[in-house]
């Protein structure tokens, strides 16, 4: 029994080194076998194409009127009617408050009364005088008597001038409790109702007054733009258009640039008009605009996805003339339209990179996608 057990021990030994070398040869097989070669990486291209662009750049912001008027009673005084509805158009010059005018009616009466008065002294002081001249010629009055008649119209009309002055005043205060409209436009809230004390100098508004056609908007542009749109308004090829809330676009024109860059932002402020015949565009809305500043002749276009960012700047994989190899081309990115790239350091004609730029370098060898 312990004769079997030792034989088939030792014949498992055998087996297990047998393996074990056979593995081993193996192995070295494999060793000496050399590795796979890995294929190039596979890429898309599309050529740099040279086009005539417009120079379009997008840009939001909020419609506001070009004019607004606050209206504010120049007297104080009891508002006694309204001669119209909040939010209603009103026209230039439409009576739109009166006022109650008791107390300067009654001050214009009192300036006339005393405007008559004295205009009858002084026609009393004129006949004076002729009959004081007229002794004087026939030597019953002397030349004293003479100068104090003359004194005394020079007085009387002197007075006559400023009751006149008076009755010009009180007239201006009377014309002043009818409130007008100072232009034409949509009225807003309305902050008092008849019988409301209007004061002089109030913080608040009887009601303010926006003119709606045409209207307004304000926005703002990177300040890199400026000399591009600078340069267009001179030449009169700027213009704006505006997507109005119903999906039509309405076509305006630039009126302002403002007179400094805002420093905090690096933007500058720009207004533009738009005709609202329809009355869709509405005051504090906002509004998507496009400004269209000339024709870009020749610019160079690439698909975006193909600019990267390195630690140098811009850059794009090009093709080389076999079309094996891609090198590293730097770029400046002038600006993104129409999802194209605009860009500047390419001559035109390039194979670029498009997708597959993932792990590729300098002078790489590739595979077209096809």
């Amino acid at each position: 029994m312990k004769i079997r057990t030792r034989v088939f021990v030792v014949a498992a030994g055998a087996v297990a080194a047998v393996l074990a070398v056979a593995a081993a040869v193996t192995l070295g097989k494999a060793a000496d076998k050399p590795a796979a070669a890995k294929p190039p990486p596979l890429v898309s291209t599309a050529p740099a194409v040279v086009r005539d662009l417009p120079i379009q750049f997008d840009a939001q912001g909020h419609l506001v009127p070009l004019q607004q008027v606050d209206v504010r009673p120049q007297a104080t005084g009891t508002i006694r009617a309204i001669h119209f509805k909040e939010g209603e158009e009103v026209k230039a010059g439409q009576l739109m408050f009166t006022l109650d005018a008791s107390d300067v009616a009654a001050q214009l009466s009192k300036a006339r009364a005393a405007a008559a008065q004295v205009q009858a002294q002084l026609d009393e002081a004129q006949r004076d005088l002729a009959r004081s001249r007229q002794l004087a010629r026939d030597n019953f009055y002397s030349a004293s008597v003479v100068d104090a008649a003359e004194g005394k119209v020079e007085s009387l009309r002197a007075q006559l001038d400023a009751m006149h002055a008076d009755i010009d005043g009180s007239r201006v205060l009377v014309d002043r409790t009818r409130v007008v409209a100072p232009m034409a436009g949509l009225t807003g809230a309305l902050s008092v109702h008849p019988g409301s004390l209007a004061q002089q100098g109030a913080t608040t508004p009887l009601v303010n007054v926006v003119q709606m056609d045409p209207i307004g908007v304000e926005f703002t542009l990177p300040e890199a733009e400026l000399p591009t749109l600078l340069s267009a308004r001179a030449t009169g090829a700027v213009t704006v258009a505006l997507t109005a809330p119903d999906g039509s676009t309405v076509e305006g024109r630039l009126v302002f640039i403002n007179n400094s860059v805002d420093t905090a932002t690096g933007t500058i402020g720009l207004k533009a008009a738009f005709p609202n015949t329809r009355r869709l565009l509405w005051p504090g809305s906002f509004a998507k605009l496009r400004v269209t500043a000339g024709v870009d002749h020749g610019a160079l276009t690439l698909a975006p996805q193909s600019v990267l960012e390195g630690p140098d700047g811009r850059f794009v994989y090009v093709l080389d003339g076999a079309g094996a190899r891609v090198a590293v081309k730097p770029v400046k990115l002038l600006r993104i339209q129409d999802q194209l790239a605009v860009v500047a350091g390419l001559a035109g004609g390039e194979r670029v990179v498009t997708e597959g730029q993932q792990g590729l370098k300098d002078g790489m060898a590739v595979r077209l996608a096809k």
